[in-house]
Formats: C-alpha cells, sequence, structure tokens
C-alpha cells in the first residue's frame, strides 16, 4: 500500500511538468511560428519559440513574406532567376501538415514579396521588384487583377490589409507607411504623419482599433490611428534591421532582426522583451515571420 501511494505521489507530482511541456503536434496550430529564411528554408516553431522542424520545399527560391489563409495552409512568396537573369517568381503553398502542394497562382512579373487574405480567401500579393504592384486573386478567377502603387523605393514591399477589407497599408523600402483602396482602385495619402525612425520601413501589421505596428530599421514603430508615432520598441545592443513581424493575439508580438537572426517577443503596451532566441541561422538571413492565427 506504501508503495502505491509513492506511485501516486510522484505522478501527481510530475503531471503538472509534462502538462506545461509543448509537445510538438502534427499540423499548424495556433501560436506557431514560422520564419522565412533568404536561403530558401521555412522554419517552424511551436508557439514558446521551441524548434518544431523545417518544412520541405518543392519550390525553388528565397524565403520572403508569408501568409495563413483561413483553412490553415501556409503560402510563402520566392524569388529566383535562373542562369540568363530570367526570373522565375513564385508562391510556394503548404498544407496544414506543413507539407508542400507546389506553387499557387501566377502572374507575377517580379519580386513577389509579401502576402495577406481578406475574410474570403482572396489573397493579395506585393510586388517588390519591376511594376512594384499589388496583384488581387480570387478564389476561382483565370488570372489576377493588378493594381499599380505608388513606391518610395521598392514598390509594395510588405502589405497589410485593414479591417475594412479595402484598404491595403505597404510599405516600399522607405519612410513611409503607404496606403492603396483596393475597392475603389485609387492611391490614398500616407499613414504616417512625419517619417519614421530609421527611415527604412518593412513588415507591418494593423493594429485593432486602425494604428500599426511597424519594424523601421533599428527600432519597431507603433502608429496610433491617426498616424503619430507614439511608441518605440528596441533591443540593446541589437541594432539593424529589423525585417518580419506579427502579432500574437494577446497583447504581445514577435518580430525578428535581420542582421542577428534574432527573434523577440514583446509585450505590445509596456514595450518589455518576454523571450527571445536566435535561429542558429547566419546573419542576414531571417526575412519574414508569422503565428498561425
Amino acid at each position: 500500500m506504501a508503495r502505491w501511494s509513492l506511485i501516486l505521489l510522484i505522478v501527481s507530482l510530475s503531471a503538472p511538468l509534462v502538462a506545461r511541456a509543448q509537445v510538438p503536434h502534427a499540423t499548424f496550430e495556433r501560436g506557431d511560428l514560422i520564419l522565412s529564411l533568404e536561403s530558401g528554408p521555412i522554419l517552424w516553431r511551436l508557439p514558446d519559440g521551441t524548434p518544431r522542424g523545417t518544412l520541405v520545399s518543392r519550390v525553388a527560391g528565397t524565403g520572403e513574406g508569408m501568409a495563413f489563409d483561413s483553412s490553415g495552409r501556409l503560402f510563402v512568396a520566392r524569388w529566383r532567376t535562373d542562369s540568363f537573369g530570367i526570373t522565375h517568381d513564385a508562391v510556394e503553398v503548404f498544407n496544414t501538415f506543413g507539407v508542400s502542394s507546389g506553387e499557387a497562382g501566377g502572374g507575377y512579373n517580379c519580386g513577389p514579396h509579401a502576402i495577406v487574405f481578406d475574410v474570403t480567401d482572396t489573397a493579395y500579393v506585393g510586388q517588390g521588384g519591376c511594376r512594384g504592384s499589388i496583384l488581387k486573386f480570387v478564389p476561382g478567377a483565370v488570372a489576377p487583377t493588378e493594381f499599380l502603387v505608388a513606391p518610395d523605393n521598392a514598390g509594395a514591399f510588405w502589405i497589410d490589409l485593414a479591417a475594412d477589407g479595402c484598404t491595403i497599408f505597404y510599405t516600399s523600402f522607405g519612410p513611409n507607411v503607404k496606403r492603396f483602396d483596393v475597392c475603389a482602385g485609387v492611391q490614398l495619402p500616407d499613414f504616417n504623419v512625419a517619417s519614421l525612425p530609421g527611415g527604412i520601413a518593412q513588415d507591418l501589421r494593423v493594429l485593432p482599433g486602425g494604428g500599426v505596428l511597424v519594424s523601421s530599421g533599428d527600432v519597431v514603430a507603433r502608429l496610433n490611428p491617426a498616424g503619430v508615432l507614439v511608441q518605440t520598441y528596441a533591443v540593446a545592443g541589437d541594432g539593424g534591421l529589423w525585417a518580419g513581424l506579427d502579432l500574437v493575439g494577446d497583447g504581445t508580438f514577435w518580430v525578428a532582426n535581420y542582421h542577428s537572426s534574432n527573434v523577440y517577443r514583446f509585450d505590445l503596451a509596456t514595450g518589455t522583451v518576454l523571450s527571445g532566441f536566435n535561429t542558429g541561422t547566419p546573419p542576414n538571413s531571417v526575412v519574414g515571420l508569422r503565428v498561425r492565427k
């Protein structure tokens, strides 16, 4: 009897530890963190940053911006150029198990870089090079609709869609958060009141309530609904170029530093760094970052 009691005690003490452990799962799940590398690989990590694995790609090219559709499939923009200098850019899609299904869509003219879906699974792809346009892919449509947008330095480099389903917020490797109305097909005034600190705007997310969070040079900047800078986020000793970022949905966000390959989770309200890790990849490699919602 005493031996049985001791076994029950050991089980009861160890059970909470097992419950807190991050257990790898077969499909993308809420909170999972996905990182794209400029060299091509896509890293899959659990919500606490623990490595889950590396996705096996069927499409060659760099790893750029990414997005999940409503079914949980992951779409990754890729750049590739052949030995003759001809581009064969593509978007690769992975199913919910992280298995590549090959290419998705077509008609990219140069540098598809960022992707976002609306509530109907219509996809918008921002192109960083050549025409620098935004392509709209309606499910079932034969060809995309193209919107020519005003650039700073690199077309529609990073994009996000506002809650109205019409306003695309985008950056163009410059000092501004720009906007385009894809419902009316018209360019809108820049969102920011003043040039962003750092002057190299990268990934951005529209915040609940209408503000914008944007990585910009050696800081991450937060703009209020009026486009006024109200807060910046940084890590001492880890400057350089902040790149991909995404909201978790609990008042925190993840952001990757392109130069150091460090990834951090910040408290949105206080700016406190809650956790972080290094991807173990060379400097200048981490580009995109998305959280499975």
